[in-house]
């Protein structure tokens, strides 16, 4: 894996050009309203650009953070590591995620965010976000909001790996990375792209990568989902959610946009 001392003097010197924040804008819309001002004041913001290869650490474990990240394009995680090297993977991050925003008040990170894929991201400097929220106390709220929500999802995982066998954790995964890049506008159909390996899989589920492989070949057979080159096609969403038994509420999507479907309705 890439450091990410080894990469921000490259990365961020070539890429101080400002960038627009519609990856973020379409993500806040699907949680809450957002205003004319306040998507002013979002757009008012500067964003400096970055292509990031695959499994550089973006910002490491006890690092202070002076600005936040956001996914422009492609896939982010947060995960920690053991002394003897073992890796947990605690959530993963598609366009219009700020996976670090709450180092607005928490600088210093006590994890790391890597890059899943090949993507690109927008750095936020702390300041300029701190201006455009200042005063605004409906898009301050709706900030809130999304850390809110993300702390649900956490609590979501807590579950599956405490109290779900392996089976069922997968297909909530699944189920879950659905629904967020359905709401992301990342799907075609009932195909998305999604860029995990069988490893990134056990150290999120908290399995053996054999374990995983197994896992995920039971859910072939079933005729739930395909996952082939990078790309997840759900076969049965019904009984792979009931196999899942998941329950979206905890991402408290507000589905208004036309050309959106709500999988809890599939």
């Amino acid at each position: 894996q890439m450091r990410s001392e080894e990469f921000h003097t490259k990365i961020w010197r070539v890429s101080g050009m400002v960038g627009t924040i519609e990856a973020l804008t379409s993500r806040l819309e699907t949680i809450g309203d957002l205003s004319d001002s306040d998507r002013a004041a979002l757009n008012s913001i500067p964003i400096h650009i970055s292509s990031i290869p695959r499994g550089t650490e973006i910002v490491a474990d006890g690092e202070i953070a002076t600005s936040c990240c956001l996914v422009i394009e492609g896939y982010v995680y947060r995960s920690k590591l053991r002394p003897d090297g073992q890796r947990q993977i605690f959530s993963l991050h598609p366009a219009g995620d700020i996976p670090d925003l709450h180092s607005l008040h928490l600088e210093k990170m006590d994890h790391n965010l890597v890059a899943m894929s090949d993507c690109t991201v927008g750095r936020m400097d702390h300041r300029d976000v701190r201006e455009a929220i200042e005063d605004r106390p409906s898009l301050t709220a709706l900030l809130w909001r999304d850390t809110l929500i993300d702390a649900a999802a956490f609590r979501a995982w807590m579950l599956m790996l405490g109290a779900a066998e392996a089976l069922e954790r997968m297909a909530h995964l699944f189920c879950e990375i659905y629904t967020r890049a359905m709401m992301a506008g990342l799907t075609e159909g009932n195909s998305f792209r999604l860029p995990l390996t069988q490893s990134d899989l056990s150290d999120i589920l908290g399995i053996s990568v054999v374990h995983a492989n197994r896992t995920l070949q039971d859910l072939r057979s079933r005729r739930l989902l395909d996952f082939d080159q990078h790309v997840v096609t759900i076969l049965q969403w019904e009984q792979l959610r009931s196999l899942a038994r998941f329950d979206p509420s905890y991402l408290h999507y507000l589905d208004r946009r036309a050309g959106r479907v709500d999988p809890a309705k599939m």
